[in-house]
């Protein structure tokens, strides 16, 4: 990942807490004929042998699985994509001031390098899907649980699914927030945000908030 040295996210606990907001990810990995990627929801946890583990599961028929067969596993990458949005120069002061700005993206990403291995066992696979639902459902009002469904219905479900596990080696982020912008354009570029009103838009000036706030702190 290119990250320069204002944008580099290395702690492990807020790279971690986006992988838990985020959620879903894209796996890639490669196969003889070219990249293979999946989009799936992907849990984190730490196992006392391996370190972090990235867990989830893809259908049968996906070839991605096959891929990760075997001992060795395969290389791979998962791409957690947060908040983004689109900074309109207007929005900076020196757009004002000298005319010297441009468009530009504010994103959020987390990237996790490591061995995918396929997962097969039926315990494996229940364990997974308890923890992924009760991670997921976590905060509603009526929370789903496995348990809901009828009796054999998660099993016949199962057998069309593969679980995954990626043995993360590197860890590594990007909080593209224009950090290196003087304040004027930092705080212009919220307020744009906030006026355009979009989803995007409006996690991207929280997460910029967050940002002016520590380092007043």
């Amino acid at each position: 990942m290119y990250a320069p040295t204002q944008f580099r996210e290395d702690r492990q606990d807020v790279l971690l807490a986006a992988i838990g907001d985020i959620r879903l990810a894209a796996l890639v990995v490669s196969a003889a004929d070219g990249l293979e990627a999946a989009h799936i929801p992907m849990i984190a946890r730490a196992d006392a042998a391996s370190g972090l583990v990235l867990e989830g599961h893809v259908a049968r028929g996906n070839p991605l699985w096959r891929l990760a067969e075997g001992k060795q596993g395969v290389t791979a990458l998962a791409v957690f994509q947060g908040p983004q949005a689109y900074v309109h120069p207007g929005w900076l002061a020196t757009k004002h001031e000298t005319g010297k700005a441009v468009p530009t993206w504010n994103y959020v990403a987390v990237h996790a390098h490591g061995r995918l291995k396929a997962v097969s066992d039926v315990a494996w696979l229940l364990r997974h899907l308890d923890h992924l639902s009760t991670h997921t459902e976590a905060g509603r009002a009526d929370p789903w649980s496995i348990d809901d469904a009828p009796e054999g219905y998660i099993g016949t479900l199962m057998r069309g699914i593969v679980g995954i596990e990626l043995r993360v080696d590197r860890l590594e982020g990007v909080w593209k927030m224009i950090q290196h912008h003087p304040e004027a354009n930092r705080t212009g570029v919220i307020a744009g945000l906030d006026a355009d009103g979009t989803p995007d838009s409006t996690q991207v000036a929280a997460v910029m908030r967050a940002l002016e706030a520590a380092r007043s702190d």
